[in-house]
């Protein structure tokens, strides 16, 4: 299963991906309110919400009773690790790529703060809501300057940038990169004996590695490898790279 970020949409995860499925199912949604899953009428998105949704998508394939591989972008490792402390016993292994992982909720808001752009844009601001707004009344424009904003982005991926309300996107920053207590997650996989991996580009400043080279010595079955040249769109700029280290097996879930 592969789970995006904040681009919002799985359409992250291109053609490299698509030899996944050569031997197994691969599932790639669009969390609930982002992309394809957008609403309209939903005025909250809780991080239950989410994987309320995810339950249904994963029952109503043929992978409810196999084990479940999960790669994760950006805030979609919270959804990924939460994912796999609901159901231990159906989650083999977690490989998050740009995890956003902040010691406490307030040292998040403080990240987030020390950048202009994201303290008015990325947080619950005025100036944040009002900007999401104009971007919802007028998608097809919103698309298309993210697109231009942006040129690294494949046109279609940035095109969907804007695929989402602000309840959404409220929530989503609330409840998957703000208010998330990361070591608890960490703490119940390696419990459980569920390997969780986390990469990142050497550029990718998004989380705070002191606190993830903390996890790292208190949880051996937590894995962490640094790309170098790379920044925080490793599933665009080096998909193989992703896809390898997502196919390589589990050895401590499978002895």
């Amino acid at each position: 299963m592969l789970l995006h970020g904040l681009i919002s949409t799985g359409d992250i995860y291109g053609s490299a991906f698509d030899d996944l499925a050569n031997d197994r199912i691969v599932i790639t949604p669009d969390l609930l309110g982002f992309g394809h899953s957008l609403s309209h009428t939903r005025t909250q998105f809780t991080l239950g919400d989410h994987l309320d949704a995810l339950d249904a998508l994963v029952d109503a394939t043929d992978a409810a009773d196999r084990p479940i591989r999960i790669g994760a972008h950006s805030m979609g490792s919270a959804v990924a690790l939460a994912w796999a402390k609901r159901h231990p016993n159906r989650v083999e292994s977690v490989l998050c790529w740009g995890a956003p992982m902040q010691r406490s909720r307030q040292s998040a808001i403080e990240h987030l703060s020390g950048s202009a752009m994201a303290s008015l844009f990325a947080l619950n601001t005025n100036l944040a809501r009002q900007a999401c707004a104009i971007s919802c009344r007028h998608r097809e424009t919103a698309g298309w300057f993210a697109a231009l904003a942006d040129p690294r982005l494949p046109i279609p991926i940035a095109r969907a940038v804007p695929l989402h309300t602000w309840p959404a996107y409220r929530d989503a920053l609330e409840h998957l990169v703000l208010d998330v207590d990361w070591s608890g997650l960490v703490e119940h996989a390696s419990d459980n004996d569920i390997p969780v991996e986390f990469m990142r580009g050497n550029h990718d400043n998004t989380a705070d590695q002191v606190f993830v080279d903390d996890l790292l010595g208190i949880w051996p079955i937590t894995t962490h490898e640094v790309v170098p040249a790379a920044d925080h769109r490793l599933p665009l700029t080096h998909p193989v790279l992703c896809r390898s280290r997502l196919s390589r097996r589990s050895p401590v879930r499978e002895s």
